[in-house]
C-alpha cells in the first residue's frame, strides 16, 4: 500500500460544532506533510542536520506492536476507515454494517474508473501493508523511470540503505516449512506446475523470531496467520513508527503532529510557504484551525494526496505558475487482485503476510510478478488470493472542479491496456495448476489500487530531486514523483530509496540558501 497522507481534500467532511474553533499561527524552518515512506525519510534526514521540522500527519498515532490496537480481518470495525461509515478498504464487494465515523487507518478515494485506498496514520502505509520490499530489475526500472534516475546508484546505495533500516529479509526456510505456511508451499508448487519461474520468498520487514514464537504458541497469532491488513496486533513488524520516525523524534528537531488534516497550501505573501490545517479529535471534530509557515515545504502525503494539494492550489490560485503536468502521469502500479476458488480446502489461516512471489520478468508475452496474498479467513475455505503486477500502458489524471472545490481522478479503461491481459493470463495459469474451479477478478469488479503513483512526476513537474519547477522552496518527495509504476515491484522500497536520494541532494545544495 501507498504511503501516508495528511490531506483533507479526499476525506469526508468533519463534524464541526457551532462554536468557531480557535486559530493558531506557527512557524518552522521546514514543514513536512505526511509520515509515510517519503515523509519519514525526509523528516529524519533534515532533523539529523539540525533543521527544525514540523511533521504533519492527519492520522492518529497507533500503539502498534501491542494487542488489540487494530481491528482484525474477521471483525473489522470503525478503526479500519478514515471518517467513513463503512469499511473503506473492503470496497463494494464486501460491504460492512454502518458505524460511527472515526479517524481510522485507511481511506478510499472514489474516482471515475478507479478508486484509491490510502493510509491515514503515523507511519502511513507501513502499518496496513503486507510489507513486500521488492527491488525491481535494472532494465525494467529503466523502462518506466525518468531518465534522471540511475539504477546503478539505487542498486549500490539507496536500496540497500532502506532494506537495512527496515530490516527486510525473506521468509526463513524453517518458518516456510511449518504447518502454518502449508498454503505458501502449495502456491510454490502451483507456480512450478504452471511453468512460471520458481516462486520464492521476497524481503519483508518482519522479525521472523516473533513469527516463530507465534507458531510455537508463545505469542497470540497475528503475523503468522496473515492478519496484517488492518495493522498487526503485536510485535514483529518493522513499520516506520518503529525505525525512521522514532529516530527523527530523538533528534529533538521534529515536532510530529498527528490528527492534523491539511486543508490547503499556498505561497506566503511574506515569503516561504503556508499550510492551513485542522486539528481533529478521533471523531473528526475540528478542535483548532492552524496556519503553519515555513521557508521550505515538503509534500510527502502520498501520491493521491500530494497531487490533490498541488492540483487544488493551482486551480484556486493559491500557487501561481505551477507546471501544466500537475495531476498527470498517474497510475496504479499495475495491481491485479484475484480470488481463485479451488476444489480442495486451503485452510482458514494460511500463514502470512504475502511473502512468496514468482518474478516472471523474461516472459515474451510480457513481464509479470505473481504473488500469493494469504488472507486469515475465519472458517474453512477453498480460496486463494493472488496478486498480479504489471506495467500499465497508460495513465489517469487528477483535475480541479472549481464549482465544488474538489479534485477528481479520471482513469480511462484503456489505461491498463494489453499488459493487464497478460497479467490476468499468468494468474489464471497458476489457478489452473491449482485446480481452480472459478475465479473472482476483484480489480475488474471493484476497481481500486493500494499502490498509487504519479501526479507530480520527475521531469514534468519536478526536477530530478523533487524540487517543484519554478517554485523555490517547494518539494515533492514521495510516490507522486514516479510515473505510474515501479516496474513489477511493490512501490514502498523504491519510494523510500528515492526519498533518501533526493533529500541528501536537497540538504547538500539548498540548506542555508533556500531554507
Amino acid at each position: 500500500m501507498a504511503g501516508a497522507g495528511a490531506l483533507a481534500g479526499c476525506s469526508s467532511s468533519p463534524t464541526t460544532s457551532s462554536k468557531k474553533p480557535p486559530q493558531t499561527d506557527q512557524r518552522r524552518k521546514a514543514i513536512v506533510i505526511g509520515t509515510g515512506f517519503g515523509g519519514s525519510v525526509t523528516a529524519l534526514r533534515l532533523a539529523e542536520r539540525g533543521v527544525d521540522v514540523t511533521l504533519i500527519e492527519r492520522g492518529k498515532r497507533w500503539a502498534s506492536g501491542e494487542r488489540d490496537t487494530f481491528a482484525t480481518f474477521a471483525k473489522p470495525d470503525r478503526r479500519v476507515s478514515w471518517l467513513s461509515e463503512t469499511n473503506a478498504a473492503a470496497g463494494t464487494l464486501y460491504p460492512s454494517d454502518p458505524w460511527k465515523p472515526y479517524t481510522g487507518l485507511m481511506e478510499r478515494i472514489s474516482g471515475d474508473g478507479m478508486d484509491v485506498v490510502c493510509a491515514a496514520a503515523v507511519g502511513g502505509g507501513s502499518l496496513p501493508y503486507h510489507g513486500m520490499t521488492l527491488q525491481p530489475r535494472g532494465d525494467l526500472f529503466d523502462q518506466v523511470m525518468p531518465d534522471q534516475l540511475d539504477y546503478e546508484e539505487f542498486d549500490e546505495r539507496w536500496y540497500p540503505l532502506v532494506r537495512k533500516a527496515l530490516r527486510a529479509t525473506p521468509i526463513p526456510d524453517d518458518v516456510l516449512a511449518s504447518d502454518q505456511y502449508e498454503m505458501s508451499r502449495r502456491f510454490i508448487s502451483y507456480v512450478r506446475a504452471a511453468g512460471l519461474p520458481e516462486a520464492a520468498g521476497v524481503p519483508m520487514p518482519i522479525d521472523w523470531d516473533v513469527v516463530r514464537r507465534e507458531i510455537n504458541g508463545e505469542l497470540p497469532p497475528s503475523i503468522s496467520v496473515g492478519d496484517v491488513i488492518y495493522g498487526v496486533n503485536g510485535p514483529g513488524k518493522h513499520s516506520l513508527d518503529t525505525n525512521y520516525l522514532p529516530a527523527a523524534e530523538r533528534t529533538e528537531h521534529v515536532d510530529l503532529l498527528p490528527l492534523h488534516r491539511v486543508e490547503g497550501i499556498r505561497r506566503s505573501p511574506k515569503g516561504g510557504w503556508e499550510v492551513q490545517a485542522d486539528r481533529l479529535d478521533t471523531d473528526g471534530n475540528v478542535l483548532e484551525q492552524l496556519t503553519f509557515a515555513g521557508d521550505a515545504l515538503f509534500l510527502c502525503a502520498g501520491s493521491p494526496n500530494t497531487t490533490k494539494l498541488l492540483v487544488r492550489a493551482a486551480g484556486n490560485g493559491d500557487i501561481s505558475d505551477l507546471p501544466d503536468d500537475v495531476g498527470r502521469w498517474w497510475s496504479t502500479n499495475g495491481d491485479l487482485l484475484t480470488t481463485q476458488f479451488l476444489s480442495s480446502d486451503t485452510g482458514a489461516l494460511q500463514g502470512g503476510p504475502a511473502s512468496i512471489g514468482s518474478l516472471d520478468w523474461d516472459n515474451p508475452a510480457g513481464p509479470v510478478t505473481v504473488l500469493f496474498a494469504p488472507v486469515p479467513f475465519g472458517s474453512e475455505t477453498r480460496s486463494m488470493e493472488t496478486i498480479g503486477m504489471f506495467i500499465p500502458d497508460g495513465h489517469g489524471r487528477w483535475t480541479y472542479d472549481q464549482a465544488g472545490d474538489q479534485v477528481r481522478l479520471t482513469f480511462p479503461a484503456s489505461a491498463h491496456g494489453a499488459a493487464m491481459a497478460a497479467a490476468r493470463e499468468r494468474v489464471t495459469q497458476v489457478g489452473r495448476a491449482a485446480g481452480a474451479t472459478s475465479a473472482l477478478d476483484i480489480t475488474a469488479q471493484d476497481p481500486a489500487t493500494f499502490h498509487p503513483l504519479g501526479g507530480a512526476v520527475i521531469g514534468k513537474v519536478c526536477d530530478g530531486y523533487g524540487r517543484v519547477l519554478g517554485q523555490k522552496g517547494l518539494y515533492v518527495n514521495d510516490g507522486a514523483l514516479i510515473p505510474g509504476s515501479t516496474a513489477f515491484a511493490n512501490p514502498s522500497l523504491t519510494i523510500a530509496a528515492l526519498a533518501e536520494r533526493n533529500i541528501r541532494q536537497i540538504i547538500r545544495k539548498d540548506l542555508g540558501t533556500v531554507f
